[in-house]
């Protein structure tokens, strides 16, 4: 029994004030206003503070490495996460799903994972481990792999070409497959929104859809992926790329790109909280964070990446104007009603940004861009919810839910920051009140 909470709906933007939630087998049994009778139960209580659903964060990579669990994991129910959409790991699939059964087994502590990493890419590959296609037969052949494999989706990746991935777009859709992840560089947003792209992973490839001069930059890409080394030859072509979109943004044409979007119902994942990498910029908080890493991840960022090895003195320089490109992109998206999935790109390989607190920094920047909180909460639980086809289990705090519950002390609906210390986490009816955050911290691996 969770005793005398305030229950938001995010929804309607709404609290139902003083209320107990009875949990039973991993599920809400029963809602009702305190005091609610029910012998033998354990009681936490909720003192007055506000529930809100489990959080999703929507991109992350919890698997780069096989020690990465064991951190990452106590690190998203710390930060009130309690369901992940994994977008690709270095792990083999069978070890992944034995990690994740043990997960929803209670036999580790952790989110509820949902695997969306069948990451496709052209040959070498963008990393290690892909599925590779460099023609339309073999994508159609990859998709059925990913298929009779048992991934929920097919992520599309950045040296594809354009033949291959509608290749891979059209075997997606005909066995009823989302196709999710990176719009390939050598393809226009307009191609892909009609080949029935269902999720973009990033939001500055929207951005650069809005520049008039897209199909130039398109086209000098497409030229680069024919060459010896083509990886290295699209990013060194990509350096250019922030330079002509600053020059050529157009607003009426990223206006009627929006609106297809919207009419089409492409989700987008921005993670924006990944320009702080490249820009440098550091958390007020980060010797607590990196304190809860491992030391040999803690090494492994000191070290120079690189991706920014990679960047120009240009892209330097044009950071800040692009960022607030973005931004002001993402707002009219928003505008427009594109749908957001909120997601931090969380992961041991890309430096300081961190499983469970970055997507709470992602939802923060919503926010500063001019969403309300609770449009903020939305994209993080009932957008995830709707997308992955489980609004019957997760989204609302409603009886016959799955028991995926945050606790916090003052009205998230008015300030997100009171996200940051949760009162109470609920993941799979497992309950950790103050106490039990505090032994989770303390259990994090040195």
């Amino acid at each position: 029994m969770i005793r005398n909470v305030h229950v938001i709906d995010v929804q309607t933007g709404t609290a139902l004030k003083a209320q107990d939630i009875l949990l039973r087998d991993g599920l809400i049994a029963r809602i009702g206003n305190t005091p609610m009778e029910a012998p033998n139960s354990t009681v936490t209580e909720g003192g007055g503070g506000y529930v809100i659903p489990g959080l999703w964060d929507s991109h992350v990579h919890v698997f780069s490495s096989p020690a990465e669990p064991a951190t990452a994991f106590p690190l998203y129910v710390l930060n009130g996460v309690t369901g992940i959409r994994d977008m690709g790991g270095l792990l083999p699939l069978v070890e992944i799903e034995r990690i994740a059964a043990t997960v929803e087994a209670h036999e580790m502590t952790g989110p509820r994972i949902i695997l969306s990493g069948a990451w496709v890419d052209a040959s070498p590959g963008s990393w290690p481990g892909m599925f590779l296609a460099d023609s339309p037969e073999q994508a159609r052949s990859v998709v059925r792999r990913i298929e009779g494999e048992g991934w929920v989706a097919v992520k599309s990746y950045s040296m594809l070409h354009e033949d291959v991935y509608r290749a891979l777009a059209s075997e997606a859709e005909a066995l009823g497959l989302p196709l999710v992840g990176h719009i390939p560089e050598s393809v226009s947003l307009p191609i892909a929104i009609n080949a029935g792209h269902d999720v973009v992973e990033h939001f500055g490839r929207i951005t650069k859809a809005c520049s008039t001069e897209e199909a130039v930059m398109i086209g000098r890409v497409g030229q680069a992926l024919t060459g010896a080394d083509p990886r290295s030859a699209m990013i060194e072509e990509m350096a250019g790329h922030n330079k002509i979109v600053l020059d050529t943004w157009d607003e009426g044409l990223c206006e009627s790109l929006l609106v297809s979007m919207a009419e089409a119902n492409v989700r987008v994942v921005p993670t924006l909280v990944v320009a702080d990498f490249y820009t440098g910029k550091r958390p007020a908080d980060l010797q607590e964070r990196m304190a809860a890493l491992p030391e040999t991840v803690r090494q492994n960022w000191s070290v120079p990446d690189f991706r920014l090895s990679a960047m120009t003195d240009e892209l330097r320089a044009l950071a800040d104007e692009s960022i607030a490109l973005d931004v002001l992109t993402f707002q009219m998206a928003h505008a427009a009603g594109v749908k957001m999935l909120a997601g931090s790109d969380a992961s041991f390989a890309n430096p300081f940004i961190f499983h469970g607190f970055s997507l709470l920094d992602e939802l923060d920047r919503y926010v500063a861009s001019g969403l309300t909180p609770r449009e903020a909460l939305y994209s993080a639980t009932i957008a995830p919810a709707e997308f992955l086809g489980l609004t019957d289990e997760s989204g609302r705090v409603h009886e016959g839910m799955r028991a995926d519950l945050v606790i916090v002390a003052n009205d998230p609906l008015e300030d997100l920051r009171t996200l940051r210390r949760p009162v109470a986490v609920v993941v799979n009816g497992q309950v950790f009140d103050a106490d039990g955050l505090e032994k989770l911290r303390d259990q994090l691996p040195d």
